[in-house]
């Protein structure tokens, strides 16, 4: 996994990202909440009094912050999900394709010793005719 930010949940209210980041940070989980009112300030909001907060952490701290967040009722937010099975998917392909490639350097070592074994008995054959 790389340190990215990923988004893990996603509150009307700035109070409730609030209380999930002090519990996740209270669990050892560092994360933070980002919330749309500096966006709203900077560039404006056709929404008017909308905003939303979310609380986000380092992708590595995902899995403990899921865990954490079932523990105590949080909604998991399908995107997230989605998110760790497609992560499990590619990690699981990487493993697929590095075990694929072993097998391929394998058996192409395999297949250069058969030859040079071919190749000896080719020879010595010939050594015993001219003889």
């Amino acid at each position: 996994m790389k340190d990215r930010m990923i988004e893990v949940a996603r509150f009307a209210q700035a109070t409730e990202a609030e209380m999930l980041m002090n519990l996740l940070k209270s669990e050892g989980v560092d994360c933070y909440v980002r919330d749309g009112l500096s966006s709203n300030v900077i560039y404006g909001s056709a929404l008017g009094n909308i905003v939303e907060a979310k609380v986000e952490l380092l992708e590595k701290d995902v899995p403990q912050a899921l865990d954490i967040m079932r523990e105590y009722n949080y909604a998991i937010p399908d995107s997230i999900l989605a998110f760790m099975e497609d992560e499990a998917r590619l990690q699981n392909a990487g493993y697929a394709e590095s075990e694929h490639l072993r097998k391929q350097k394998l058996s192409r070592k395999l297949s250069i010793v058969i030859l040079v074994i071919i190749a000896m008995v080719i020879l010595l054959i010939l050594l015993n005719k001219v003889k």
